[in-house]
């Protein structure tokens, strides 16, 4: 498994997803102190990276499945990195907005892309432990990027974090022109696509849950900064970043253990009861207590969806499965970045997370009282289907 194909496709993807946390924290501040926006207006500008992204994210997995995978992938990521250039260029909140969008349709491509590319790299016994070290990449990118982005602004200000965005996304295509694999030949498509190609219809109480819980991550990743300065908190936000990446990485960890041991659901409720009292707990000024408690409450969940949205599908509907999971976590941080700034601009980036632990304890009722009972059914009826077509040979 570790040949240098897949190393270099983990390290291409650290580097991606750090060029992305690079702008973050930092996009937020430029749009208030340099270009003057309010912050509601900043909010639906910074929204328009994720929800182009969940829309086109539907779309790529029928990419993906029909031209070659590399070429496509370092084909994505070369758009994608050449879209930095577009923050150097843009002086008004229109190509601002315009380059954003862009952004994040492409994005949505060269993620699903990159998944993909991993995947095949990989035999079919180790993929799990694969698809684990993989994810661990994204979550690690979180403490360089914003950390990165965050030291350079400090230093040298907005322009130069965009030029480090542009070098470390570059550096990120280059390796990845170094994996090498077989040529995976386009998958014939039906020629007419319905609504049930590209989501998981039973799924949909899942989505709802995801997206619900997914609007405070949304709000913390992209808000922390401008909550630090609103409330005059001495203690960096690069520590916070850092805390909460520690937090992700183990309770991912721990979040595959339990499932692997048969607790798919118990992990779900505990992440999110976590994730209310990080809030809490920042309100109380306990900011990198808040940092663990986070990064640890949403690392247990992640594995925990991901494996259910995967058991409410058949082996044909897993690459629509796992896009509907992606588009429900899309929504939710989209949600939050898209209406943070006009919560905030009516109350406080606090006000923000404090809604965003109200939603997490709606979705843990929705969790609980619909997708349970929903999902158990549905696995009851495919046992049965399972037993009858046995007893039938």
């Amino acid at each position: 498994m570790l040949n240098w194909s897949f190393i270099a496709c983990c390290l291409s993807n650290l580097l991606f997803y750090t060029s992305v946390y690079v702008l973050v924290p930092v996009l937020p501040l430029y749009l208030i102190d340099e270009i003057d926006a309010e912050k509601a207006l900043a909010g639906v500008i910074l929204s328009l990276f994720t929800f182009a992204a969940m829309a086109s994210r539907p779309f790529s997995g029928f990419l993906v499945d029909t031209f070659r995978r590399k070429p496509l992938y370092l084909i994505c990521y070369f758009l994608f990195t050449a879209h930095f250039v577009g923050y150097l260029l843009a002086g008004t909140l229109i190509t601002l907005a315009i380059v954003r969008a862009m952004h994040g349709a492409i994005f949505s491509i060269a993620t699903t892309s990159g998944i993909t590319v991993m995947v095949d790299l990989l035999p079919q016994n180790k993929q799990g432990r694969g698809i684990g070290i993989f994810g661990v990449t994204t979550s690690t990118s979180i403490f360089f990027g914003t950390t990165i982005g965050l030291t350079v602004l400090e230093h040298h200000g907005f322009q130069v974090v965009f030029a480090v965005a542009l070098a470390i996304s570059t550096i990120a295509i280059l390796i990845g022109a170094t994996i090498r694999m077989d040529v995976k030949l386009p998958v014939a498509k039906q020629e007419k696509i319905s609504f049930k190609d590209i989501i998981l219809t039973q799924s949909l109480r899942m989505a709802l849950c995801v997206a619900l819980a997914m609007f405070l991550y949304g709000a913390i990743i992209n808000y922390l900064t401008l909550f630090v300065r609103e409330q005059e908190i001495q203690n960096d936000s690069r520590y916070f970043f850092g805390l909460l990446t520690l937090g992700l990485i183990f309770g991912r960890l721990i979040g595959g253990w339990l499932v692997d041991r048969g607790y798919l659901l118990p992990p779900v409720i505990i992440g999110k009861l976590l994730l209310i009292a990080a809030v809490f707990v920042l309100w109380a000024d306990m900011f990198f207590v808040s940092a663990v408690l986070c990064g640890f409450g949403y690392g247990i969940i992640f594995p925990s969806y991901q494996t259910v949205f995967i058991r409410l599908a058949s082996k044909e509907q897993r690459g629509i499965a796992v896009s509907t999971y992606r588009t429900s976590t899309d929504f939710g941080i989209g949600f939050a970045i898209l209406c943070g700034g006009v919560i905030a601009q009516l109350t406080s980036f606090l006000g923000v997370f404090l809604i965003g632990a109200t939603l997490v304890f709606l979705s843990i009722l929705l969790f609980a009282i619909v997708a349970v009972p929903h999902f158990k059914r549905y696995q009851d009826c495919q046992s049965s289907k399972h037993e009858k077509s046995i007893s039938g040979i």
